[in-house]
């Protein structure tokens, strides 16, 4: 005959009693806060998961961010070197004008000061800013304009771009030295800006001869289809980076999307099932109360009857 003591009973009714307790304040938990996993214990598997499905949100959100910063400056420059192509074909037409043997000293003059005019147009692109505190050109940085309004303008930061992004890289500052100064003229590598200023010079000076301006302009109309190739080369490469980042957008927002939908398959709660669990452990918590207040009258009186 097997004998189950008063007290071992009672502990068994008050250890259920508890435990009904404490499944019952889980659930009021959940239900507060809308999410199944509160904490690691709750579920350490899907807690693991979970984890790293934030932290895969988290990275595609950065991303992003990295990627509307450089789509904002890659557009910026974009629309800025098509702003200096266009100065720089308006130039060529000007210097064009100026090659005919048939203008006076005083007509290349005239021309000679509406290329001043876009050459300073054009430096003001070349220092363009960018609108985050530094400019669209500025190479590896710079507080102060990236081309000095020196005489002849020369290119101060250190060459090169900047860029951001995790798995693409995409540029957010252009090398102003590669677009406006590493150029060629008359196989001379100078800029743009000593190019014009040099036929500048020469087409205000009504003493020069008429065979010395007509082989300068022709030097400076090298010069200027040179820097013309170069911006449109760049601008293109702003354009099909662009035209990535669209592409890398739609398919970090579909990533995105899903790691979401993943983490709350994971951490939501699921309001019907927890009522229901709710009902059944309150059902169960007050079945234990009620075993509980039966055995706790428990005396050996009880036995006697």
């Amino acid at each position: 005959m097997v004998r189950i003591s008063t007290m071992y009973a009672f502990q068994r009714s008050l250890d259920a009693m508890n435990d009904r307790r404490t499944s019952l304040l889980g659930v009021q938990e959940q239900m507060a806060t809308g999410k199944r996993l509160n904490s690691p214990s709750d579920d350490p598997v899907n807690a693991a998961m979970a984890e790293r499905t934030r932290a895969q949100v988290a990275r595609i959100e950065l991303e992003r961010r990295m990627m509307n910063h450089a789509s904002g400056m890659l557009a910026q420059a974009e629309n800025a070197m098509g702003n200096a192509g266009e100065v720089l074909q308006l130039v060529r037409e000007k210097l064009v004008a100026a090659g005919s043997t048939t203008l006076s000293p005083q007509d290349r003059a005239l021309i000679g000061q509406q290329v001043r005019q876009l050459r300073d147009e054009l430096l003001s692109i070349a220092n363009l800013r960018d609108g985050a505190g530094g400019y669209v050109f500025g190479g590896q940085g710079t507080a102060d304009a990236p081309f000095t309004s020196a005489a002849t303008p020369t290119f101060g930061p250190n060459a090169g771009e900047q860029s951001t992004g995790t798995d693409l890289s995409f540029t957010t500052v252009q090398d102003g030295r590669a677009i406006f100064q590493d150029l060629s003229a008359g196989g001379t590598p100078q800029s743009i800006f000593k190019t014009l200023d040099d036929v500048t010079a020469l087409l205000e000076d009504t003493s020069a001869p008429s065979d010395t301006v007509i082989a300068g302009v022709q030097t400076a109309m090298s010069g200027v289809d040179n820097a013309m190739e170069r911006l449109l080369l760049k601008r293109t490469q702003a354009g099909e980076q662009l035209r990535a980042l669209e592409s890398r957008a739609s398919l970090l927002e579909t990533g995105e999307l899903q790691a979401r939908g993943q983490l709350s398959d994971l951490v939501d709660l699921d309001y019907a099932a927890a009522i229901s669990q709710f009902q059944n452990e309150q059902t169960a918590l007050n079945a234990a109360m009620s075993t509980y207040a039966q055995i706790s009258r428990m005396s050996l009186f009880d036995y006697l009857r």
